[in-house]
């Protein structure tokens, strides 16, 4: 259905009669409705906020505790200690001069050799 159409069968719709005394009245009845329907105003119970501020927190400091818990800076550290205590003992086992320190990409290591 395209708009001349719709527009047509609108158009051939009559329009309901009112009486004359409808049209004087309606004004009035409209504001003795208005007045009739005014909802009135009740304030709202705000107990549940009170929990659920104390537990948005809870979470918040849980989820805080968490990140400085597992932060990768710390494992970032942990490693590098690690890695400096195994270098630290790849060179006092240079003390026999038979070693030769290599660092490949499974981490650091020694080549038996001959001392020059």
């Amino acid at each position: 259905m395209n708009n001349a159409e719709l527009e047509s069968k609108l158009k051939c719709v009559p329009v309901p009669e009112r009486p004359e005394e409808y049209w004087a009245e309606f004004p009035s009845r409209v504001r003795v409705q208005l007045r009739r329907e005014r909802p009135e105003f009740v304030p709202r119970p705000t107990w549940h906020i009170r929990p659920a501020w104390a537990g948005s927190f809870a979470l918040a400091m849980t989820l805080v505790l968490v990140c400085l818990q597992y932060h990768p800076l710390q494992a970032a550290s942990a490693t590098v200690t690690r890695h400096e205590r195994h270098l630290s003992a790849q060179l006092a086992r240079l003390d026999t001069g038979l070693h030769r320190l290599i660092l490949n990409t499974d981490g650091m290591g020694y080549l038996l050799g001959e001392a020059n």
